[in-house]
């Protein structure tokens, strides 16, 4: 497989930060994992770039490997690949070609690495059942740990296991061109943002239900808390993704729920630290506020520098479809009337 990483190519492009992807194209030879992290070592790329892929597979164990790198270095993942159009466009932007091709087989494995994932119109992925190259009874045990550790690397990645079901249903021959509805079912294309994941934590004496979702806009999560003494708060961590100065200074912090239908100022009664990538919010709210967001269809944080403010930063209202239960059990054991 050959690797190309694209930059910015201009000042402007440069200053308003993106312009950033990785392209992987051909076939997936063994040891190509060590190779695309040779690669990223040599390049530095930021996180959150897109790589795209164009290969009809090759070696499973390197595909997955090259997958796990993808998910640690916070990329994405689409299909096709991206050129740019004009080399001497003397515009501050440089147009961008996004070329279709073809994610099948083991390059299916690379793609499930991306904490995000489109699908070019036009581009195909498509599916086997996952097999040697050069198969021998001696590879029957091997075969075994292979499945299993295709099922473990699927599952960590987020994605149904339904995935390898219709993998399982196409002869290692041929190739199934799988549909983009039937690949949303399934979790494998999740677009510009992952379903929220909802789970009961505790941490310093602190309970608390968390959302936690993958955007474009980053890598966020919303709780509703509970402490002994304190009573109900409200925590947000936002990826700062370059923005720490405004996402502390900015003047105006409200909690949004139900979309935007419903607000809550908190700029007064909040505390907002960085630490490391993400900046915290948090907020002590009352028992009925706590309430408002328990019973929420969806909540979350909006920071402007002003009311008027078109652009907010932060993270908009996650839905708490799947995290319903978890918020209204939470509340109705800790709230004391």
């Amino acid at each position: 497989m050959i690797f190309h990483f694209s930059e910015p190519q201009t000042d402007f492009e440069r200053l308003f930060g993106g312009f950033y992807c990785i392209n992987a194209i051909g076939r997936i030879e063994a040891g190509d994992d060590a190779k695309f992290r040779k690669f990223l070592a040599t390049t530095k790329p930021p996180p959150r770039l897109t790589v795209y892929i164009d290969s009809g597979g090759g070696d499973v164990e390197a595909a997955i490997g090259i997958g796990h790198l993808i998910r640690d270095h916070w990329f994405s993942t689409s299909v096709g690949s991206c050129v740019l159009e004009h080399y001497h466009d003397p515009s501050p932007i440089l147009p961008r070609k996004y070329i279709t091709g073809i994610c099948a087989s083991a390059a299916t494995l690379v793609y499930l690495g991306g904490r995000l994932r489109c699908l070019l119109d036009g581009s195909t992925f498509g599916v086997h059942q996952f097999s040697f190259r050069n198969p021998s009874p001696d590879d029957l045990e091997r075969s075994q740990v292979l499945s299993a550790r295709i099922a473990s690397y699927v599952h960590d990645m987020g994605v149904s296991t339904g995935f390898l079901e219709l993998s399982s249903a196409t002869a290692g021959t041929k190739i199934d061109a799988v549909d983009e509805e039937k690949l949303r079912a399934l979790g494998v294309i999740t677009d510009g943002v992952t379903e929220a994941e909802w789970s009961v934590q505790s941490r310093n004496h602190i309970m608390y239900v968390r959302g936690e979702r993958d955007s474009f806009y980053g890598h966020h999560k919303v709780m509703l808390c509970y402490t002994k003494g304190a009573g109900f708060m409200f925590w947000a961590v936002i990826e700062s993704q370059g923005r720490e100065y405004e996402l502390t200074t900015f003047g105006l912090v409200e909690i949004v729920v139900n979309g935007e239908n419903i607000k809550i100022d908190i700029s007064q009664r909040c505390t907002r630290q960085v630490s490391g990538i993400y900046t915290n919010v948090l907020a002590r709210i009352t028992e009925e506020e706590a309430r408002t967001i328990a019973f929420s269809e969806s909540f979350g944080v909006q920071i402007r520098y002003l009311n008027e403010s078109p652009v907010f930063l932060g993270i908009s209202a996650v839905s708490t479809e799947g995290g319903k239960e978890k918020l209204q059990t939470f509340f109705n054991t800790l709230c004391m009337s």
